[in-house]
């Protein structure tokens, strides 16, 4: 059985537009119903309605455990297969990723320095500054492109794949207990009517963050949509097996 979302936008075309981008797919192979057809209203400032579609999503038995692992490891790299896997090798560049962030961070703010801390598949790099909301930037903004760059530096030639983590006076602890109370509020949306509901565009830590809240959720499926660093989250509701299938 299928699923459905709904689309809208100031115009027919424009939900059409907008389904396409949500879900990454060409406008051809869009299935889509129109809902409604929206209205101007009087002179376009009262009475104004937007037209909404019902979008058809394909089919999406999805390899739950591989997606969470890929979200969990972060992997947007080809694998370098030219660089010696050696602990040496990957010392390398997380170091080299630490004189980067402060050389980075130095230039937004002269008292802030980093530090680094590897604990098995993770590299914490810390951030210490007087004002924290100039490295943190509007809505984490400035965070996020930097940790983008640091993991690019990291991972260049870094075969273990680690996750990478910039965070700043525990910035990102808070984030995830948002993203995690975020999360459980969509799911329960999403078993409640049925249907799937998009979180928009994410990074990568912010998308595992919601895969990991709802591993445990029997009711519901995550599934990035799109390609590079920022992609769209969606949750799908949980198809049920039936008795033959068991």
């Amino acid at each position: 059985m299928p699923h459905y979302m709904e689309i809208d936008g100031p115009n027919v075309d424009k939900a059409i537009e907008k389904a396409c981008k949500e879900l990454n797919i060409t406008k051809d192979k869009l299935k889509h119903d129109v809902i409604s057809y929206g209205s101007s209203g009087i002179f376009g400032l009262v009475g104004t309605k937007k037209a909404k579609i019902r979008v058809t999503i394909p089919d999406v038995e999805i390899e739950t455990k591989e997606e969470i692992k890929k979200e969990k490891n972060i992997i947007d790299e080809k694998p370098i297969d030219s660089i010696v896997c050696d602990e040496k090798n990957e010392n390398l560049y997380i170091e080299k990723g630490l004189d980067i962030l402060n050389r980075i961070i130095n230039i937004i703010n002269d008292d802030a320095k980093a530090s680094v801390k590897v604990e098995k598949n993770e590299v914490y790099y810390e951030i210490e500054c007087s004002n924290p909301a100039v490295i943190i930037g509007k809505r984490g903004q400035t965070l996020d492109a930097i940790q983008y760059l640091i993991e690019k530096v990291v991972r260049k030639n870094n075969c273990a794949k680690q996750n990478i983590t910039v965070d700043i006076g525990g910035y990102l602890n808070k984030k995830r207990l948002k993203l995690t109370r975020l999360a459980e509020k969509m799911a329960e949306k999403v078993m409640e009517n049925g249907k799937p509901v998009s979180l928009g565009q994410m990074n990568a830590y912010d998308r595992r963050m919601i895969h990991l809240a709802l591993k445990q959720n029997n009711n519901v499926v995550t599934h990035s949509v799109g390609d590079g660093f920022i992609k769209k989250l969606v949750i799908f509701p949980k198809k049920k097996r039936s008795v033959k299938e068991k």
